[in-house]
């Protein structure tokens, strides 16, 4: 028996867990952009980043090792596996930066019922809208074309620091869009991101809870509302009872308004499915996150029956490119509430 070519099999999971956790350490330092500015020598980046040189070479000789950067005549470099990663930061944010923490709590967790693991919400919330770009934000659009009329005025309920907002304004010169978000601190941070990105004339964020908005008299009359994975947010915290208790009072509120929701159906019992490429790298541990940090993800098949009995009826649905997600597990739906 080979116990050394076992061992190195064995010891694959390891290798991939260090590495991933380095790899998003490459990215959040700083490391990675400013290597993708130009090759530089160890001094020159320790100083530049107020890094421990020490240390950062350490991890430099780790990302050398795994051909993530190149070391030549004294100077690093990127190799073009790591211009490859660093396309796909996102990824790392919201699951490494996000949920790392959540990871190493599954084991404590599962001792106790109600107890529930904890994440890094701002990384998953930077991680989540970086991602949105190749997914959700294309699917939305698309949805929002199914419309009778253009979209004009955006309303999303539960904004945090306003990235979605700002994207979306973005990339639909045409929109306005107004944010509640009930953190005072979050309500700032969002300040300062729409005035960084000159687009204070076209966002504003209310600082109140949602159910106080919706029992206020804004004066507004938007014509969508944004829901990208937050419907099983409520699910998991408040049952199916309060999702179709929020449904209905956003619909009273606002009765012709376009609700988009996206969520992703929950297959990871098909054996099927789970064994596409990017359900086992991505679908399979977001899968996983959910089941430990009181959130509940549910099939489509069950999201259209709640759909029903919250009195909407489905206009259209869709899911995002091929060429970025063919497992069609994310899912976008264009809601009205019915006549």
């Amino acid at each position: 028996m080979n116990i050394e070519q076992d061992l190195v099999a064995a010891l694959e999971p390891i290798r991939q867990m260090t590495l991933a956790i380095c790899v998003n350490h490459f990215f959040e330092t700083g490391v990675y952009r400013k290597l993708e500015a130009g090759e530089c020598d160890l001094d020159t980046l320790s100083r530049s980043l107020d890094l421990e040189r020490a240390r950062l070479g350490g991890l430099l000789g780790y990302l050398r090792n795994e051909n993530i950067v190149s070391h030549d005549k004294g100077v690093y470099a990127l190799t073009d596996k790591a211009r490859l990663l660093g396309r796909y930061s996102a990824w790392y944010t919201m699951l490494v930066g996000g949920y790392t923490e959540t990871f190493v709590q599954v084991g404590e967790c599962l001792k106790g019922q109600g107890k529930w693991a904890t994440r890094d919400v701002g990384k998953v919330g930077i991680g989540s809208c970086g991602i949105s770009h190749y997914d959700a934000i294309p699917l939305t659009q698309r949805l929002m074309a199914k419309m009778d009329t253009p979209a004009r005025t955006l309303l999303d309920l539960g904004c945090g620091n306003a990235m979605y907002l700002v994207e979306f304004c973005k990339t639909m010169p045409q929109l306005r869009a107004y944010g509640v978000e009930p953190s005072r601190d979050a309500c700032l941070s969002a300040e300062r991101i729409i005035a960084a990105e000159g687009l204070s004339d076209r966002i504003k964020v209310i600082n109140k809870s949602v159910r106080d908005f919706l029992e206020g008299k804004e004066d507004l009359k938007p014509d969508v509302m944004v829901l990208g994975f937050v419907l099983h947010e409520i699910l998991g915290q408040e049952g199916k009872a309060g999702v179709i208790d929020f449904l209905k009072t956003v619909t009273a509120r606002y009765p012709a308004i376009n609700l988009i929701v996206i969520e992703v159906d929950n297959q990871a019992a098909n054996p099927t499915i789970m064994e596409h490429g990017l359900a086992k790298a991505y679908y399979n541990p977001y899968y996983l996150i959910h089941e430990f940090t009181e959130q509940r993800l549910m099939t489509d098949a069950w999201w259209q029956s709640l759909y029903e009995e919250a009195g909407l009826k489905i206009v259209n649905h869709d899911y995002p490119d091929e060429a970025v997600d063919s497992t069609r597990l994310e899912i976008g739906y264009l809601l009205k509430r019915r006549s």
